[in-house]
């Protein structure tokens, strides 16, 4: 019997997915924003109860929230590390192409200020680069991914797209050890320092 557990935290909502021999028996979804790295770990142990070995993780490796895919990296690497088992990445927009069930299909995930990361497909495969496109640049495109329907397009949620996120990367896992997942982001994130104070040290 082989288990895989899937990850997605690239959205505010984030979802979890599980399969045993190549079918998915239990899912999960949980909005928690802001919030990954209190509520992600109490999901995975409540999704894992009644199948508590595990074979393999996935997760989805972005674009998307840059506080989330950090956490859901960071704990699906963790898992991985302290159960000596492989771990795979996805990226956001290919696990949201392989939800949609298209072959042919521009993938679309929220990336604030109004824009959307944007990627298209072509018989399954990228045909261009990943690029940061508003709502009017995807007129006339079939879209889909989440925000798409507010488009005219495919709604797909953290649900859907962790769900074929992991059967999208099912096979990987007979091809050799663990690899090593890094994020995918549209822009760097602008990490700021915090401000002083502006109160003198005091003496010694």
């Amino acid at each position: 019997m082989t288990t895989v557990l899937c990850i997605d935290t690239a959205s505010g909502p984030f979802a979890l997915a599980l399969a045993v021999d190549g079918a998915i028996v239990a899912t999960s979804a949980h909005h928690a924003p802001q919030d990954h790295s209190k509520a992600l770990l109490p999901a995975i142990d409540a999704i894992l109860r009644s199948h508590p070995r595990l074979d393999g993780i996935a997760v989805v490796k972005g674009p998307g929230s840059y506080a989330g895919l950090r956490v859901g990296i960071a704990t699906a690497e963790g898992l991985a590390l302290a159960r000596g088992i492989p771990l795979r990445g996805i990226g956001t927009l290919a696990a949201v192409r392989a939800a949609s069930g298209l072959a042919d299909v521009t993938a679309v995930h929220p990336a604030g200020r109004g824009e959307f990361a944007a990627q298209p497909f072509a018989n399954g495969e990228p045909s261009a680069p990943m690029a940061a496109l508003r709502g009017d640049d995807l007129a006339g495109r079939p879209l889909a991914g989440q925000g798409a329907g507010a488009l005219g397009g495919i709604e797909i949620g953290p649900g859907e797209r962790c769900q074929a996120a992991l059967l999208e990367l099912l096979p990987a896992f007979a091809e050799g050890p663990t690899e090593s997942v890094e994020a995918v982001y549209l822009r760097e994130p602008k990490i700021t320092l915090p401000r002083r104070s502006g109160k003198p040290l005091p003496a010694r």
